[in-house]
């Protein structure tokens, strides 16, 4: 899972509908995990919308939208996220990160 390698270790993740998941160990897993029970031909995209940058450039907050579809483009959820970087020994990781579906509930 090297593509979900920027968090730190010390990473909180926020989703709707569940608790935290506190750590980075945590935070892989339940990833890994999602990656297995999604069918084949799924896709995430995720679109930048706002970038913020501390004064000090130690801290980026991305906000933006993702968009989950299947394998004919058909929207299966689509939502808001929120993450804040966080500038460590020389490389930014994840320290935060929340997203919320705009979908309707079932």
């Amino acid at each position: 899972m090297k593509s979900i390698g920027y968090y730190a270790d010390d990473a909180i993740s926020f989703s709707q509908n569940k608790a935290a998941l506190v750590g980075k160990s945590a935070i892989i897993e339940f990833m890994k995990a999602g990656l297995e029970d999604t069918p084949m031909g799924n896709k995430i995209t995720f679109t930048t919308k706002e970038v913020f940058v501390s004064n000090d450039g130690n801290q980026v907050v991305e906000i933006g939208y993702y968009n989950l579809a299947d394998s004919t483009n058909a929207p299966i959820n689509t939502g808001n996220y929120m993450v804040l970087f966080e500038k460590r020994d020389g490389s930014y990781v994840v320290v935060r990160d929340m997203s919320t579906s705009d979908m309707p509930l079932e």
